[in-house]
């Protein structure tokens, strides 16, 4: 198979997430805008010693980070990232709350007209301040930029990708794979019941 590169980004996925690592019910939100998503992971290495020599070296995931910048962010979308509340569409921001757990996915078009999906189960957000600028002679759209740190689910998974033309790869998990937050590489998981519920545009 021919190798392809990434040529475009969209259908931005959020849900939250249970303590039982389960997607809340009726949560999954699609926000549209979706300009970048930077993945950036830190990886350890520690070199074990003995006899006097490196006998062995241990690579592990460190941390992680999803930077998403997106064309403009809603008060309602803002809520539902953050964990801040909104009534009648007022929103009070409050350093007391706490930001939830949510799971994201989003897909990249290949240059094969074929797309990448991916899913992030596990992360949790802040958003990087908002910039306001006056109006001049042309226009300047200011975009909204939002870290998601990463975080791993207790069995070590923190991302789950499939090219949709992959060898062998479910064209049902491929249909469902937006709103459905996989985090398994071979079935969509118990996290598919959220697949069944109405996304809110």
């Amino acid at each position: 198979m021919a190798k392809t590169g990434q040529i475009g980004l969209d259908n931005l996925h959020i849900a939250l997430r249970e303590n039982d690592e389960n997607i809340k019910a009726d949560t999954t939100l699609k926000i549209a805008g979706l300009v970048t998503a930077d993945v950036e992971i830190d990886m350890y290495s520690e070199s074990l010693y003995a006899d006097d020599v490196v006998a062995d070296v241990v690579n592990g995931f460190s941390e992680g980070t999803v930077t998403v910048e997106l064309l403009g962010l809603s008060l309602d979308e803002y809520a539902k990232i953050t964990g801040q509340e909104i009534v009648k569409g007022v929103v009070v921001d409050n350093v007391n709350v706490v930001a939830p757990e949510l799971a994201m996915t989003f897909r990249s078009l290949k240059s094969n007209a074929k797309y990448r999906y991916v899913s992030i189960p596990k992360v949790k957000a802040s958003v990087k301040g908002e910039s306001f600028k006056t109006r001049e002679d042309g226009v300047e759209v200011v975009n909204a930029e939002i870290e998601f740190s990463i975080i791993p689910l207790e069995n070590g998974v923190w991302r789950v990708r499939a090219d949709e033309d992959g060898k062998e790869v479910d064209a049902a998990f491929i249909k469902s794979f937006l709103t459905s937050f996989p985090q398994s590489a071979t079935t969509v998981s118990s996290l598919s019941k959220a697949a069944k519920k109405e996304v809110v545009a």
